[in-house]
């Protein structure tokens, strides 16, 4: 298990990262769809008051904005230090077509591992809204690890499923 001094190395080393990428705790939270807060705790190395207990979401997310490659949390965290992620080849325009999808979306798209997706269909019967959902994760993610997602997955995606078909929103 990780010590108190593990989680400020790593938040040091995420500091440090944004630093070297020219970026603002508020320019970082806006490329991750975030609030400040999150990036000032991760960079304190806590989560709100405490400790961190586990690696989140957004720790990945951001370790991915500063180009760490994945595993590099977790290098940080036994006294290593982040690896750059590889530079993909310049994908072809076939590869990766324009997109209206802001930047963050397209690279999380792009990075980890695709576990699950799922189209909620919206509003009444004839409406064409619909709600798209993309499950990812970590390239090296454990059995277990993809066990506990999808069970929590199931459970998740039940209640958007509820949610979507509400007939009192009609």
């Amino acid at each position: 298990m990780e010590t108190d001094r593990d989680w400020d190395r790593l938040g040091r080393a995420f500091a440090k990262g944004r630093e070297e990428a020219h970026l603002t705790q508020v320019e970082a939270a806006e490329r991750l769809g975030v609030s400040r807060g999150p990036i000032q705790n991760i960079e304190r190395g806590r989560t709100g008051a405490q400790r961190p207990s586990k690696v989140t979401g957004t720790m990945r997310s951001y370790a991915r904005l500063l180009g760490w490659a994945d595993g590099s949390i977790e290098r940080v965290l036994a006294g290593g230090e982040p690896e750059v992620a590889p530079t993909p080849a310049p994908a072809s325009p076939e590869e990766h077509p324009p997109s209206d999808l802001s930047p963050d979306v397209q690279m999380e798209l792009r990075s980890g591992r695709t576990l699950g997706s799922q189209i909620l269909h919206l509003g009444p019967p004839k409406s064409d809204a619909r709600a798209i959902i993309i499950l990812k994760g970590a390239e090296d993610i454990t059995d277990e690890e993809l066990d506990q997602i999808m069970q929590d997955w199931r459970k998740r995606r039940r209640r958007l499923q509820g949610i979507a078909t509400d007939p009192e929103d009609n």
